[in-house]
């Protein structure tokens, strides 16, 4: 075939016919090979991370393999109100998006707690006793008063409904009820408690002679983690007003709130 004939033949109907064929055979092919190694990679990018806040170990290993998920112990601490031995915090957070054998990291509320003796703050201050409780690791839950003439000393120490004697042995981090002493009606001025973590506010509203008995965190607090680093946005009664020595005070605690837009 002469150099004509095959430019001819190049430009003619039926050649490129084949031509616009086959174009849209490959990439036909190459769309489909798209489509499924798109998909293939979806599914192995993204499992959904479940909840394991409350199990045991043993537990968390079985949920973790029921989802082709990893589990690692990053931390253990001891949190009084939680379980022992079950998990209070998790990352990467329960929903999120996950490849397939991603090691979930999970902090673990201590089994054996270290315990401390509980110190003898009878006859001394509010102020005093805050301070020593805290000295051995330990806390104010709250305090409540009785008639004595030993107006805002301490009477009473009770450890869970009971007076409990110096000595005694009580894990680490254990939350104490005070009894102080009130001669008359007492009023107190409230503190600001904007900013606080609940902790915090607890401490401040105590050695201002008030118990801290409701809160509330709000939807961006998900987990243990959060509630310890959530901080009060809104508090009643409001701060510089009076109250009665031994009141309470409400508390609302967010993560992310801006707190200056109330």
């Amino acid at each position: 075939m002469g150099r004509k004939s095959v430019v001819e033949f190049l430009k003619s109907k039926p050649f490129l016919e084949q031509v616009k064929v086959m174009a849209a055979v490959f990439f036909a092919i190459v769309f489909a090979s798209s489509i499924v190694l798109h998909c293939a990679t979806r599914h192995n990018k993204y499992l959904t991370v479940p909840d394991f806040s409350g199990l045991d170990l043993q537990q968390a290993e079985e949920l973790a393999d029921d989802y082709g998920l990893q589990i690692a112990i990053s931390d253990s601490v001891f949190n009084i109100e939680s379980k022992r031995g079950t998990v209070l915090d998790q990352y990467p957070r329960k929903g999120a998006n996950v490849k397939k054998n991603r090691r979930i990291f999970l902090i673990m509320n201590a089994i054996n707690p270290e315990k401390v003796k509980m110190p003898d703050v009878v006859g001394v201050s509010l102020r005093q006793a805050v301070a020593i409780l805290e000295s051995q690791g330990l806390q104010v839950q709250s305090i409540n008063y009785e008639s004595d003439l030993a107006a805002n000393l301490v009477l009473k120490q009770v450890f869970k409904g009971k007076i409990i004697a110096p000595g005694k042995e009580i894990y680490k981090g254990s939350s104490v009820k005070l009894i102080l002493g009130k001669s008359s009606d007492q009023s107190t001025m409230v503190p600001s408690l904007k900013g606080l973590t609940l902790q915090q506010a607890r401490k401040k509203s105590i050695l201002s002679y008030l118990n801290v008995n409701k809160f509330h965190f709000d939807s961006t607090v998900q987990n243990w983690k959060d509630s310890l680093k959530a901080v009060v946005y809104k508090q009643a009664p409001k701060d510089s007003t009076y109250s009665t020595s031994g009141n309470s005070v409400e508390l609302w605690l967010t993560v992310k709130r801006d707190l200056n837009g109330q």
